[in-house]
This record gives structure tokens, sequence and C-alpha cells, in this order.
């Protein structure tokens, strides 16, 4: 079985060439991973020696590709479960049942250009420390450690074992609750690293517009029962959920200040595998030199994959201090690893090089040293 990853159809007969390629090579004992030239990159996984996914990008690593190809097999173990993959006897019943996933799997191939692959989106709001109180209420009733509270699509606050989950599985469960058509969502699961034999049950309660109480629990309680102790439990914190929206699109908490020349951040948590990314709106754009709208974090994720990415890469997951700077006529890029948070910062071309470092460290300590944001 394939599945492509392109913006466009494949005729038969390439499926069928890029298929018999890795078929021959296979044959050979040889593995075939991957080519490329000019404009573009193909890339071949075969998952339990019956799944062949292949993907195709043009100016994206391999890296990000096969990350990318992973979480597509990953939303196919999600849907129907491990044991239905390794063992279907029906070739067009299995797609049938794996209808449900395509909306996950566009909408992953739709977000690798602006999102993180392999991290969790979040935002920061002064109002964490009461949501959080309240998400360990809610599961203290039910018994559940997996709950968190999503504003705009974002995790504001989570429950420890939200955050014990593999960041893969939380993913998948963020997709499927931004790509529903329905508000009101309990939904079957199988977490592909948790359970991939025995389903969850996902349950997304609506709250306010654009805030959602998702819990992760097993056949019981019933979902009416949910929705009654959700609304319970959040009706005197209505103003506060207000509050806390109001961070979106910044991200950050609004009475954080942010240097002038800073144009955007990005914020990785590299153990729990989060990230908070944010243009500052505070900062005007209208300068001739300046980088203006969403291509700031455009340029923030394309730094964090081409220059922070590879320090890991060399250097490995355990480097608790390292550097990066990108510096262009138009702008100018600084990464810090501190511990366990990276940092990237975009500033304007004006601002001298070596007050980037002063300024990054700064603006990090800010962030972490806040006790309401949780971060």
């Amino acid at each position: 079985m394939h599945l492509d990853l392109l913006d466009f159809q494949l005729s038969f007969s390439t499926i069928g060439s890029l298929n018999g390629v890795h078929m021959f090579c296979k044959s050979q004992g040889q593995n075939l991973r991957s080519t490329s030239w000019e404009d573009g990159l193909l890339v071949w996984e075969e998952f339990a020696d019956t799944f062949l996914i292949i993907g195709f990008g043009r100016g994206v690593g391999e890296k990000v590709l096969r990350k990318l190809i992973n979480s597509t097999y990953s939303a196919l173990v999600f849907t129907v479960g491990l044991p239905e993959l390794q063992n279907f006897l029906s070739v067009e019943r299995l797609k049938r049942e794996l209808l449900p996933c395509l909306g996950i799997i566009d909408h992953l191939i739709e977000s690798a250009d602006c999102e993180l692959i392999g991290f969790t989106d979040c935002i920061l709001c002064p109002q964490n420390a009461t949501i959080l109180e309240k998400l360990g209420e809610f599961c203290d009733q039910f018994g559940s450690a997996y709950a968190c509270l999503m504003i705009r699509q974002r995790i504001a606050a989570a429950t420890e074992g939200w955050w014990d989950l593999d960041v893969g599985d939380r993913q998948l469960l963020s997709t499927l609750i931004a790509t529903s058509s329905s508000l009101q969502k309990d939904t079957p699961v199988f977490l592909p690293q948790k359970s991939p034999s025995i389903a969850y049950r996902l349950v997304s309660i609506p709250i306010l517009q654009n805030i959602n109480m998702c819990l992760l629990c097993g056949a019981e309680p019933p979902y009416r029962d949910i929705e009654v102790l959700t609304h319970q439990i959040w009706r005197t914190e209505l103003k506060t959920l207000e509050l806390a929206e109001q961070c979106f699109p910044r991200n950050f908490p609004n009475n954080l200040e942010l240097d002038p020349g800073i144009l955007g951040i990005l914020l990785i948590n590299r153990p729990m595998a989060k990230y908070v990314i944010s243009r500052n709106i505070q900062q005007s754009s209208t300068g001739k030199r300046t980088v203006s709208g969403t291509h700031r974090l455009d340029i923030l994720r394309t730094f964090f994959h081409q220059a922070v990415d590879m320090i890991e890469d060399y250097i490995g997951n355990l480097a608790t201090h390292s550097e990066s700077y990108w510096c262009s006529d138009y702008h100018k890029c600084h990464a810090l690893i501190q511990d366990q948070n990276l940092i990237c910062i975009l500033y304007v071309a004006a601002i001298p090089t070596h007050t980037m470092r002063l300024i990054t460290q700064k603006t990090l300590e800010a962030i972490v040293a806040s006790k309401d944001t949780f971060w």
C-alpha cells in the first residue's frame, strides 16, 4: 500500500515507477531511503513490510520530510489501531476505515510549513496557573490523568499526565481537535506510542468560542457527565478564559515587555517538546528594510531547521549551552540553548550583532521567571 504526500495528483505510472525502484533495491539487499535534485527531494519509508510511504518536498530538508512521513503512518495507527494495520484481510475495507484520518494527514502536510513537526504548539497566558488548578480539579472528579485546555488550537495548560504522553501522540490529539467539523467530540483513538492496540476516548468540550476543554479517558464516564461537569467547573472562570484568549496572536503575556529591536520569538522547551512562536506585534514593520507579517515566523522556522537544528545534530541533545547567528541585509537571527530551553529571536537588521546575545538572554530569563505561565 502506498500513500503519496504531494500537493498534486501523481499518475499511476509514476506511482508504479517510484514503488518499483524501491522494490528493486530491496530485492538486491539495498535500502533506498532518499534521492534529491535541484528543486526537490524524494524520501521512501517502509513500515511493517506492508506500508510504503513516499514523500516529496521542495525547499524542505530530509529530516523534516521524514518526520512528516512518520507522523503520517502514526495517523493510520491513531485511526484504526496497530492490530488492524498488521492483520487486515481486505485492502478496500481498510481504505474505507482509514478515510477519517485523511483530514489529519492533510492538516499535517499543510501545516508542515507553519508548525514544528515533533513539537506541541502552546500559548503562554498569565492566567495559566488558574487554568491548571481547574484542570486538576476536573481530572480528580473522573480519575483521569490526561487533560488540557486549548485556546485557538494551542495548548494553554495541561496536566502532567498529558505532557508525559509522547509528543507524536500529543500532536495527533491536537490535530484531530483542529480538523474535526464538530465542536463537540467524543472519538475513539489509538495512541501510537502509549496504546496502539487499545482505544482511548478523546473528549473535547467547547467552553467558549475558540476555547476547548479536552480529556483523554476510557469507556467511562458518559459524554453527558463530562459536559455537565466541564461547564460547572469553568462557569466561574469565564472571564479568566476571555482574558487568556487576549494573548492571541502574540501568544505571550501582553505584559511581557520586549526589546523594540525584536521582530519575533520562537521558544522551545526541549525535554517536553513544546514551543511558543510569536511575532512582536508592537514592533513597527513600516520601514523599508523591515520584515513584516507572517514572514517573520517563516524566517524563525527556517532558521531553526537550517541552523539551530544542526547544532543538536552535531553536538547532540545533551548540549546545554550553544549559540547560532544569522545576519542579512534585512534582518538578524540569534539562537541560544540554555539548559532545557532553546530560544530563537528575529531582530531588525540595524541592531548591533554583539548586543543580540544580551537581549536574547534577558528575554529568555524574563519568560522563564514568570510563575504564572508555567513554562
